[in-house]
């Protein structure tokens, strides 16, 4: 069995909150090392006034160094789970700090506040590393239960290329669930030259070791595939949502609507996605 690398990002300290479980489930299921990363955020907008800048270093140096006292903390709560990992922290700009470390690793955990948010769905600093890490991001709803994940998946496919990036990346936890359940709007984006190999989505599904119902999934209108998706999460008590991520532009999906800006906004139930 191949070794999985995840990496956790942390905006905050509090271990027991939504991503920090969700990631710890996940390493449990796959057998993975689990890497926390805290960015003490010092974006560039923060040289922008020379008189700011001194206040501005000296309260992102207090928070790395508190920050650096929970590293016991954090092997502590590894050990409990029967996982081994390290805590990382630094400083500099989230986005791109959290993009450049989550290339050394198979997948990025963060955490999606439904509460708050410092832009709108799609500009925000989830959303921009989905776009700029070139790996897939487990987005943990910090509203969801996460009682547990990866044993009851929804796979939400619609032929994109990032609906295939997407299954490709959650093969380990497909190999691995209990249940895997395929709403197939294919049909969508019937058009599109198909992204899989011939015949199609259930012989790749069995050719790597998937056993998955697959069920033909039509909306309607775009707009109300996102509704559809998570209604259907619900319904089937799936406790992971696999999907591609903007498969339409971030403008288009502010103005028009998408499934992605959807769960992103509604959403409950944690998401394995790619760009």
């Amino acid at each position: 069995m191949s070794a999985i690398d995840l990496l956790l990002h942390l905006d905050h300290l509090d271990l027991g909150v939504a991503a920090p479980r969700a990631a710890m489930a996940l390493a449990a299921r796959l057998d993975a090392r689990l890497d926390a990363l805290y960015v003490a955020d010092l974006p560039a907008t923060a040289f922008s006034l020379p008189e700011a800048v001194p206040v501005q270093l000296e309260e992102t140096q207090r928070r790395v160094a508190e920050a650096q006292t929970h590293n016991d903390e954090w092997q502590r709560t590894l050990g409990a789970h029967g996982l081994s990992g390290s805590w990382r922290v630094t400083q500099g700009d989230t986005v791109q700090t959290v993009s450049q470390a989550a290339s050394g690793y198979d997948l990025l955990v963060m955490e999606r506040s439904q509460q708050r948010s410092d832009a709108p769905v799609g500009f925000g600093s989830v959303s921009r590393c989905v776009f700029a890490c070139g790996r897939p991001v487990l987005v943990v709803p910090d509203v969801s239960p996460v009682a547990g994940i990866g044993s009851r998946v929804l796979v939400a496919w619609n032929g994109s290329r990032e609906s295939a990036l997407a299954l490709a990346a959650a093969l380990p936890v497909l190999q691995r669930a209990d249940e895997v359940q395929v709403l197939d709007g294919s049909e969508m984006n019937a058009d599109m030259l198909p992204v899989l190999p011939p015949p199609g989505l259930a012989d790749w599904l069995q050719r790597h070791g998937i056993r998955a119902t697959v069920e033909t999934f039509s909306t309607g209108p775009s707009h109300a595939a996102g509704p559809a998706v998570l209604d259907a999460a619900h319904e089937r008590g799936a406790d992971l949502i696999v999907m591609g991520a903007w498969s339409r532009s971030r403008l288009a999906q502010m103005v028009l609507g998408g499934t992605t800006r959807h769960l992103f906004m509604h959403g409950d139930v944690p998401m394995l996605v790619a760009h």
